[in-house]
């Protein structure tokens, strides 16, 4: 539906003429022709999908411009979050040219948002907490509010909103038109609209959306997770990425670690002040920061739609949260990637999510070593193509000298001073660091036969195995005994040096193999935060499922 179709006040015609807007989007085409007409609507919708413009052009058709000193407002808007607050406000300003409109929230002093409500105001944008504040001190009346719009409201409900926003509501008067917008519909937001809605129409234009993200799942124990997620942020090479946390303390940590490691990341959290976090984000919009490290209550309202990759860095609590912060990528009718980081341990909490959202993630493995090599020259590569030819002859006759006394060697060199040296061994199994991973090929393979071979050749430690039917066996050694393998006790087996390995299907843990005497075990954390008691192998516990006729083993 065009929007032309619709018959608006000029001056809110010729905003979205301005901006380029002409086509609306599903909630849109769907809800502003019932909000035209003063109905109520309840909106199901994801975060990206145009809800701002679905209540913002019925409220700037049905306002009239007002100029009276100390004028109460006619429309409140309600969001869970200040970034979110902002940005709505900042939409009605240019879509709303006629109307005053004042955002009030949080993390900021009191006085410059009460001087704006005691001067008069057509639109207040808040959230739940600042606004309470204001009504309690007589600075914001809610008695002439015209129409009410509650904005993602399930992450009002999980951020403990309910009562101040019930209380809020109680405020405005019984004939205002209600417009409640949420992704997911609680029960808590069903009570609310029976309650204070009148003969809602219900849209919900989720049902008949595409997913236009892939979403994929990689195992990557919890003590080495940060090295997994620094090869796949190389690997996958996205503009901008954002990756979920649970706690403000490992944002910090997170963001941190990243940058030591060559990504420009930057933490968002609630204890940072406005200021702070506006300067974050406008980094990474502008494309300063391409990895944002950020807690679920510091990211409900950004409002980004360019994000290419988003990483759940912890399985989310709950399915709610999870589509919440994969709905960060693939808008605006751009296509994403969501990466779904768990440990060795939380597989049936990830399957448990599968059936929550009704959808599978593939099974993928960390990015091999040459693959992040690989990956880091292809980038290096297309900066030097992107250079101005005055940078790079600024630099030619260093250039040439050091091909002449280096040659080859020291371009070499000074890639690995770029790129980084030799990387560090790892799993391929888990992308934990210190482990190569061996393929050994045969016939009648089993847990104890490899585990027999592999230490009768000479291994020490032996880490995870991971059966391909009965033909071969992916099995983690230390990198220091690689070279001390004795291969002539291999008989009828081969042995070789893994370049990938089956990526870990989906079916029933069965309890399974467990050796006693191993000491690599000991202590050593798990994700989700277990613990392996001393003496404890890591071929703790198998999966066995089946592909078509192959058998396929999981040794945990």
């Amino acid at each position: 539906m065009e929007f032309s179709a619709f018959t608006l006040r000029s001056e809110v015609a010729r905003a979205l003429e301005a901006k380029g807007f002409t086509t609306a989007t599903p909630i849109q085409a769907a809800a502003i022709p019932l909000a035209l007409e003063g109905k109520d609507v309840l909106g199901q919708a994801r975060t990206g999908t145009g809800k701002t413009l679905a209540f913002g052009i019925p409220i700037a058709h049905r306002l009239d411009a007002a100029r009276e000193r100390g004028r109460a407002p006619r429309a409140f808007i309600l969001t869970p979050t200040r970034e979110l607050a902002l940005q709505v406000a900042k939409e009605l300003e240019w879509l709303a040219p006629h109307l005053s409109i004042t955002p009030i929230y949080g993390g900021t002093g009191y006085g410059k948002q009460a001087e704006a409500l005691k001067r008069g105001t057509d639109v207040v944008v808040a959230t739940p907490g600042r606004a309470i504040d204001y009504m309690e001190q007589r600075v914001l009346e809610l008695s002439r509010v015209e129409i009410v719009v509650l904005d993602e409201a399930d992450e009002m409900l999980s951020m403990g909103f309910e009562e101040a926003v019930e209380q809020l509501l109680e405020a405005t008067p019984a004939t205002r038109q209600t417009l409640l917008f949420s992704a997911t519909l609680p029960t808590w937001a069903r009570r609310l609209s029976e309650r204070f809605q009148r003969g809602a129409t219900l849209i919900n234009v989720i049902k008949d959306e595409a997913i236009s993200y892939e979403e994929v799942a990689i195992q990557a124990p919890i003590h080495g997770r940060i090295s997994v997620l620094s090869d796949l942020l190389f690997a996958y090479a996205p503009e901008r990425t954002i990756v979920f946390t649970s706690t403000k303390a490992e944002c910090n940590d997170l963001a941190l670690g990243l940058e030591s490691r060559a990504h420009s990341a930057a933490p968002i959290h609630g204890d940072m002040g406005q200021i702070d976090r506006e300067r974050v984000m406008e980094r990474f919009r502008s494309g300063a920061v391409s990895v944002l490290v950020a807690t679920d209550v510091a990211a409900r309202g950004l409002d980004i739609p360019e994000v290419d990759l988003v990483v759940h860095y912890r399985l989310p609590d709950q399915s709610e949260s999870y589509l919440h912060r994969s709905g960060r990528t693939g808008r605006a009718g751009r296509s994403g990637k969501v990466v779904i980081l768990y440990g060795p341990r939380e597989k049936r909490e990830l399957e448990t999510l599968e059936r929550e959202v009704k959808r599978s993630f593939k099974r993928v493995n960390p990015p091999t070593p040459e693959e992040v090599m690989e990956a880091k020259w292809a980038v290096l590569a297309r900066r030097i193509a992107r250079q101005p030819e005055a940078d790079k002859k600024l630099w030619r006759e260093q250039a040439e000298r050091l091909i002449a006394e280096g040659g080859v060697d020291a371009v070499a060199g000074m890639l690995a001073l770029i790129l980084g040296g030799a990387p560090t061994p790892k799993s391929l199994i888990t992308g934990e660091e210190n482990w190569v991973t061996l393929k050994l090929s045969g016939s009648r393979l089993s847990v104890n036969r490899v585990v027999a071979v592999l230490k009768g050749a000479g291994a020490g430690e032996i880490g995870r195995i991971r059966l391909d039917g009965e033909v071969a066996a992916y099995v983690d050694i230390r990198p220091e005994d690689v070279s001390k393998l004795d291969h002539s006790v291999l008989r009828d087996l081969r042995l070789m040096k893994a370049t990938e390995v089956p990526a870990e299907s989906r079916l029933p843990e069965r309890q399974g193999f467990r050796s006693q005497g191993s000491r690599q075990s000991q202590g050593r954390s798990q994700g989700g935060g277990q613990r392996r008691s001393q003496g404890e192998r890591r071929l703790e516990g198998f999966e066995e499922r089946r592909e078509g006729e192959r058998r396929r083993i999981v040794y945990r």
